[in-house]
């Protein structure tokens, strides 16, 4: 499942201290070893699961695409989904 995959490198992001890269604030939040609740609980996670399941489950419409990209960008790189939306 698609969820299990994003709560596997959320955890995975969140134990790797030694990463040279800007942690998101949202995986800085998160306890040492956080649970599976705790992951899906946070804002940015929720909204993909959201996005994901309305894409899959309603319609691949320009909104639902758009909506996911967004979702997508929050969750993998925060700093530019906060970027003004660019052309397709």
């Amino acid at each position: 499942m698609m969820i299990d995959d994003v709560l596997t490198d959320v955890q995975k992001t969140s134990q790797n201290s030694e990463s040279t890269e800007t942690v998101p604030s949202y995986i800085e939040s998160l306890p040492g070893e956080p649970t599976d609740e705790q992951i899906v609980e946070l804002a940015e996670v929720c909204e993909y699961k959201t996005a994901i399941s309305a894409l899959l489950n309603d319609s691949e419409d320009l909104a639902s695409l758009d909506r996911y990209k967004n979702a997508v960008k929050q969750l993998l790189l925060p700093m530019q989904a906060e970027c003004p939306a660019e052309q397709i």
